[in-house]
């Protein structure tokens, strides 16, 4: 499975540190202030965009099936499947890069390259299998990875999948990263206990989406996540948090 760009190397290296994370079962974050502005479900961290309920656009992936159809042509209608190089291969267009394209922007690659063959073709992509839909699940969850969306389903079902959380696992404070219409991530907080009580609405999830599940408080474990994004999407400073290793506190920086 490939996620295309920036967002699939942000998934990887988020894999790799929660399970380095789950081994350093003497390592604490340290809380801070209950009343630090980084301690609210919706908040801007540095580097994080405000957050919006505003849903991006679905992006075409490896392995999706995709209906292809001309309107005034339609003997060039086709379905075909992403292959793990995001490429279609099209009668009327030849090879098409397809990976990480909303279908409108696909239509739109689909029907430039069609104007080879065709005079302004007038095109329309739509995704008839969504098989790259997949969020990754990690922190203190049973079963940490990446698991494939089927339909809309929220935060507390994506918990699920993953087996739910962990006894050290902080309920009120799960993490939920995403990009915004205009690919910055944004980061807030969801409080699954005020979900599963009936008090709260669940949160449905997208594409691309990361539910972390922290055992410390959000407000530090927020810069501990930012740090592990910085150089998949630009950051302006580093950051340091301070970890407690055996009752000895030191400032490690990233």
């Amino acid at each position: 499975m490939r996620i295309a760009g920036n967002w699939g190397r942000l998934l990887a290296a988020m894999g790799l540190v929660l399970m380095l994370g789950a081994c350093e079962t003497g390592q604490a974050i340290r809380p801070v202030a209950a009343d630090s502005p980084f301690a609210s479900g919706t908040y801007n961290p540095i580097a994080f965009a405000d957050w919006t309920d505003e849903l991006p656009p679905y992006r075409i992936g490896e392995g999706d099936k995709l209906k292809v159809g001309f309107w005034r042509t339609p003997e060039f209608d086709e379905e075909v499947t992403v292959r793990p190089d995001g490429y279609v291969s099209l009668k009327s267009a030849g090879e098409v890069l397809v990976a990480d394209l909303t279908p409108a922007q696909a239509s739109e690659r689909v029907a430039g390259q069609s104007t080879r063959i065709l005079r302004d073709p007038d095109v329309n992509v739509a995704v008839d299998d969504a098989i790259s839909a997949r969020v990754y699940v990690g922190g203190d969850v049973r079963a940490p990875g990446v698991y494939r969306i089927v339909g809309r389903i929220g935060v507390a079902e994506a918990l699920t999948l993953a087996g739910g959380i962990t006894p050290n696992g902080r309920m009120n404070e799960i993490v939920l990263i995403r990009r915004d219409p205009q690919d910055r991530p944004m980061m807030r907080t969801v409080d699954l206990r005020g979900l599963l009580e009936g008090r709260l609405i669940d949160i449905p999830i997208v594409q691309g989406d990361i539910i972390f599940v922290p055992r410390s408080r959000i407000a530090e474990v927020n810069l501990w996540v930012a740090q592990f994004i910085e150089g998949v999407v630009p950051f302006q400073r580093v950051f340091q948090y301070s970890i407690t290793r055996n009752d000895t506190t030191k400032n490690t920086p990233f």
